[in-house]
């Protein structure tokens, strides 16, 4: 019987390694394509106290996507280290030139962000998932003017002339005051079988202000044993962890985690494989969302992944999911795993 090597090299992080509701349904195919689809999405910078102050959109950055009224949910190894003594949250609220950005300061006596319980570094992906307390209308802002080539840092403004800009600028004034009155995506949630997403999935990439729609019209599952949704890496960087994974319908089904690249050996032959990893909305998460966010919890809309958006399927998952449940979110160093 021939022996088969599997050499599997993987990078995990994708991050340095942080009013009325309204409810959205959208039943339409492709209904949610475009950048402005993606209104429940920003990008955030975390400080860890122990920094100190910084220039205001540098420190770990990641993305979190709006849950609820006042919650944002995003991937915890991006919060958890840097927050584990204390941090300042500051979320990007626009994509222009000039923007604001929403301040949270988490302390043990005034906890802003919440992590799942079960996380921890070296956790399975399924538990990186953790939430943000963040009102964008109330919070404390900082103002500031975008670094350029001629300037390359940010310029901080007093909020007057952010006021006039704004003025100024009717479609950023617009983008701004949709970003403080809250939408939520309907979140889609999983039980416990093997199933095919029955739709295209996409996600956005946030850097500096400037957003770009990922599409991946390649197959993605959720597997049961490791509670984790995967598919073909179809951009997937470091810096967009928390990004919601959604569906070209609008509905949320997990977040962005990690990347993976497998290399394994077989009769001499090199095989090559990337994937993206996301935790997805099942009755863990959901669970640990009702009691975090108390009320705000029942503001959401929840519907069934099946059937509505998922099929069953009878893939042969043996060999990505024992492989799937092996990587971790392991932020101190990259793993080589043979088998």
């Amino acid at each position: 019987m021939k022996r088969v090597l599997f050499a599997f090299l993987f990078l995990i992080l994708t991050c340095p390694l942080a009013a009325q509701v309204s409810v959205i349904s959208v039943t339409n195919e492709d209904k949610h394509s475009t950048k402005e689809d993606f209104y429940h999405t920003f990008e955030y910078f975390v400080i860890s106290s122990a920094e100190g102050e910084k220039d205001p959109s540098k420190g770990g950055k990641c993305q979190a996507t709006r849950v609820g009224k006042r919650w944002f949910a995003t991937a915890a190894h991006c919060v958890a280290q840097n927050c584990e003594k204390g941090c300042t949250l500051r979320m990007d609220i626009i994509s222009a030139p000039v923007s604001a950005l929403a301040e949270a300061v988490h302390t043990s006596k005034k906890p802003m962000v919440f992590i799942h319980p079960a996380y921890k570094d070296g956790a399975s992906i399924q538990y990186d998932f953790a939430l943000i307390k963040l009102d964008l209308r109330r919070a404390p802002k900082m103002y500031y003017r975008r670094a350029t080539k001629a300037r390359n840092y940010n310029l901080i403004l007093p909020k007057a002339k952010f006021d006039a800009w704004l003025a100024r600028n009717p479609k950023a004034k617009s983008a701004y005051e949709h970003a403080l009155s809250p939408q939520i995506p309907p979140i889609a949630v999983f039980d416990g079988g093997n199933y095919v997403i029955d739709r295209t999935i996409s996600v956005i990439s946030i850097f500096d202000g400037v957003r770009d729609v990922k599409v991946d019209k390649n197959p993605v599952y959720y597997l049961k044993n490791t509670q984790v949704g995967y598919g073909d890496n179809f951009g997937i960087r470091k810096g967009m962890s928390g990004s919601g994974v959604m569906t070209n319908t609008g509905e949320l089904i997990g977040l962005i985690s990690a990347n993976v690249d497998a290399v394994w050996y077989q009769r001499n032959k090199v095989n090559k494989e990337s994937w993206f990893l996301f935790p997805v909305f099942n009755t863990t998460l959901m669970e640990f969302m009702r009691d975090t966010m108390g009320n705000d919890f029942y503001d959401m809309e929840q519907i069934d992944a099946y059937p509505y958006l998922a099929s069953k399927t009878s893939k042969d998952f043996s060999r990505v999911s024992e492989f799937f449940s092996q990587v971790t979110t392991d932020t101190k160093k990259k793993t080589a795993i043979t088998k």
